[in-house]
């Protein structure tokens, strides 16, 4: 069984950098699940080769350095360790920069618009399948909307990732007759709807504010002293003198 799958390719992110994290994830996990402690060594040894061997291809593609393909160490099956552990690091790195949280040049979208862009892009989808273009071309552009689909389904939807898929689309359907009919309509709808709640999330934010400040804990209370019960300054000596004996 291969460790990836040709739907976990069309499920990658377009960013390069987060495509190998996504991509090395997948293998991992499919590793650990193919490899059990009744599986014989010879197809553990094979499933790992085979995981090493995508990796360091992926990290080529990616432009991730670093790794090396087995097929260029001296002992590739004694060098699996490190290598996942090379693999670990990385990855680590890769999702540690990538944690930007909220940012001008995201948009987090309700769910109802979400539902609108995918009706937008499934109209381009129609365009391109009905154009005229080359069948190469064709397949290009729904790979690229299949990307976009992807994007959406993030948290927080990058904008730069978004105008560049619609510029594509653009360009390569310009000037064709399927274009000029409505393609220019549903990306300006797309466009339209991430500014709209671009622009809610903007107003929510400044109507909230800054996250209140935590102060500081109350310093303890000081201990009050033992209550006397109201005895006598001559039976409180003894009282004291009776708590030191230890019997």
């Amino acid at each position: 069984m291969d460790l990836i799958s040709p739907e976990d390719y069309s499920s990658l992110p377009i960013d390069l950098t987060e495509r190998f994290v996504a991509f090395e994830e997948i293998c991992r996990r499919n590793l650990n699940r193919l490899i059990t402690r009744e599986t014989p060594e010879h197809f553990d040894q094979m499933i790992r080769l085979e995981y090493m061997t995508l990796v360091a291809a992926a990290a080529e593609e990616c432009g991730v350095e670093g790794f090396r393909s087995p097929w260029q160490m001296d002992r590739p099956y004694d060098a699996f360790d490190n290598f996942l552990l090379q693999a670990t690091g990385v990855s680590t790195r890769f999702r540690l920069r990538s944690v930007s949280g909220r940012d001008g040049y995201s948009v987090r979208l309700a769910n109802k618009t979400r539902g609108r862009i995918e009706q937008q892009i499934a109209k381009l989808r129609d365009i391109i399948v009905n154009s005229e273009l080359p069948e190469r071309q064709r397949k290009g552009l729904l790979d690229k909307l299949n990307d976009l689909s992807v994007e959406l389904s993030q948290p927080r939807v990058q904008y730069a990732k978004v105008m560049a898929v619609l510029a594509v689309v653009c360009a390569t359907l310009g000037g064709t007759t399927s274009f000029l009919a409505e393609a220019p309509s549903a990306v300006a709808t797309i466009t339209s709807l991430l500014g709209a709640d671009k622009i809610a999330e903007d107003a929510e934010t400044e109507r909230l504010g800054p996250p209140p400040t935590p102060k500081a804990l109350p310093p303890k209370p000081r201990a009050l002293p033992a209550p006397d019960f109201g005895l006598p300054p001559q039976q409180k000596g003894r009282r004291e003198l009776d708590d030191e004996i230890p019997f």
